[in-house]
């Protein structure tokens, strides 16, 4: 976000689902707070339009702001209306398919100590590199999906 644009949210109340607009055809995306500990981003997914089966590195909270949603955890389906919001697991397959046009806020916090086969691993470099791949694949992934 640009330093700009932080200015205008930081310290202020605000609307999640006025922050970000339903594009035509397309998921659209405004990215609120990117960093090491953590990113909240806030999607507007048109009617049609949804993410495939995918896995995150972290657990994500994806909590409702408008419409309603089918959003499959591991091939369970779990419906979720406005106001509602459930945990996707990390590393556990999930997808977004919207019932309606449908806003979240997608929010995912990168412990700085992560329990990894019984070990506790600090984040460091390396996994600061490899989880800003991801969200550069994903962003690739999102942009692919729009334009099929």
């Amino acid at each position: 976000m640009p330093e700009d644009e932080k200015e205008l949210i930081i310290g202020r109340s605000m609307m999640p689902r006025d922050m970000v607009i339903y594009k035509e055809d397309t998921i659209a995306s405004r990215t609120l707070i990117m960093s090491r500990e953590g990113t909240i981003t806030l999607f507007a997914f048109d009617k049609g339009q949804g993410l495939s089966e995918h896995t995150a590195p972290f657990d994500a909270l994806a909590y409702a702001l408008d419409g309603e949603a089918e959003i499959t955890i591991d091939g369970t389906p779990h419906h979720l209306r406005e106001g509602e919001m459930i945990i996707m697991p990390a590393d556990i397959p999930h997808a977004v398919q919207p019932v309606t046009r449908f806003k979240m806020m997608l929010i995912m916090i990168h412990a700085g100590i992560q329990e990894k086969a019984g070990k506790a691993v600090n984040m460091g470099k390396k996994e600061k590199k490899k989880e800003e791949k991801r969200v550069k694949e994903e962003k690739k992934r999102v942009k692919k999906e729009k334009k099929q």
